[in-house]
């Protein structure tokens, strides 16, 4: 049983959601399933993030929207993975598909990061606590680390002393990353940026400064993801998932017995994918991936089978990144400039590789684009999931 995405929606990346969570979530399925050619009715499948990995409860989520869509399924299920959430949430839908227990299934991610509540110190407090001890564990948590920064700054620095690169090497993944948001009406940061305004930029943990850095924001996607003559019957394009492929270490978040400079489970889960497609990096045409800092996304070009180790700075400096190679990376803008809605983040990986595969990325469109990776991670990349699609 082959499994298609055949229909695909999202929102722009904001600050805040511009409607409530509920809307914003209803008016996403009915998007995609029109996209899809469907109606809601020939939908039997719902797979959810919640609606803040962070912040608003989402107790039963699917079921509250399942009750507001008047959809009744066959499968569903709200799913937590950290960063990997709504990329988990993906892959059920297309097991279960494959499976042929469903004709078609609705994959709806988001994340509010906004929240009003914040105001009220007792509660942030309470909420802040909880969070950190579900972020990092229960040892480092106790140290007070409210941001994951320290952690990617010590991977940077150590990926900059292992390969003898410094922060002007880093400096052109973030140009690059917004010349091609500049193009994304769905893009939260789309200003021009030089190299030299990401090195003159305030530092918020060596080497990584601010531009060098993804920002906090929220945002909601939508898929279906059904059988292969369902999609053919509605006469909409075909974009095959050909291989998903996922690997997790064992460790809560950042790596305890892998390197800090390149990331086994990208690496693992990227070989499964290809294994399972039968393909290779040079066959892929166009790829997101997430990479929240600037050096994370160089370590994640390597990782992921592309560019030799050390030789990602090289290869973004050289423009095989942008078009000259053979793969174009984050046509979308990426995570330092699209922005990182962390729980809908992969879902809008995989409505950029859609619409670059059925060739309706418009602006940006990658030329002949035939083969799409995505790639997500939960952690400090302790855990990876890689997906491979193909127009029909």
């Amino acid at each position: 049983m082959k499994a298609v995405v055949a229909g695909a929606a999202a929102i722009p990346v904001r600050r805040k959601l511009e409607r409530p969570v509920r809307d914003t979530a209803a008016e996403l399925a009915f998007a995609a399933a029109a996209d899809a050619g469907l109606p809601l009715s020939r939908i039997d499948g719902l797979f959810v993030s919640p609606p803040a990995l962070g912040g608003v409860p989402g107790f039963m989520w699917s079921c509250t929207l399942a009750h507001h869509l008047g959809l009744a399924t066959r499968s569903q299920a709200l799913v937590e993975c950290g960063g990997l959430t709504a990329a988990v949430a993906f892959k059920l839908a297309v097991q279960e598909v494959r499976a042929g227990r469903i004709s078609a299934a609705l994959v709806i991610a988001m994340d509010v990061r906004a929240d009003d509540r914040a105001e009220d110190f007792e509660f942030f407090i309470r909420n802040m606590t909880e969070d950190l001890l579900g972020l990092y564990g229960p040892y480092d948590a106790l140290y007070g680390i409210a941001a994951p920064i320290p952690y990617y700054a010590m991977s940077a620095q150590r990926y900059l002393h292992e390969h003898e690169l410094t922060r002007a090497d880093l400096a052109p993944v973030a140009v690059a990353l917004r010349r091609n948001a500049e193009k994304n009406e769905r893009a939260e940061l789309r200003k021009p940026i030089s190299v030299e305004d990401v090195l003159a930029a305030p530092m918020i943990c060596p080497p990584l400064g601010l531009l060098d850095c993804s920002a906090f924001a929220s945002g909601a996607a939508a898929v279906v993801v059904a059988r292969e003559e369902v999609a053919r019957e509605a006469g909409r394009p075909l974009v095959f998932v050909r291989a998903l492929g996922e690997a997790h270490e064992a460790a809560h978040f950042a790596p305890l017995r892998a390197p800090l400079s390149s990331f086994p489970s990208a690496r693992a889960a990227a070989a499964e994918a290809f294994s399972g497609a039968r393909l290779a990096p040079g066959d892929v045409d166009v790829a997101e991936v997430y990479g929240v800092f600037s050096a994370t996304e160089l370590m994640l070009y390597e990782s992921l089978g592309f560019f030799p180790e050390g030789r990602g700075a090289a290869a973004v400096r050289e423009g095989l990144t942008s078009g000259t190679g053979s793969t174009v990376f984050d046509p979308s803008g990426g995570r330092l400039s699209l922005g990182h809605p962390a729980g809908a983040t992969p879902l809008y990986s995989v409505v950029e590789i859609v619409e670059q595969l059925r060739g309706t990325a418009g602006a940006r469109q990658v030329k002949d684009a035939v083969v799409g990776l995505f790639h997500a991670e939960h952690g400090m990349l302790n855990g990876s999931l890689v997906g491979l699609l193909e127009a029909g």
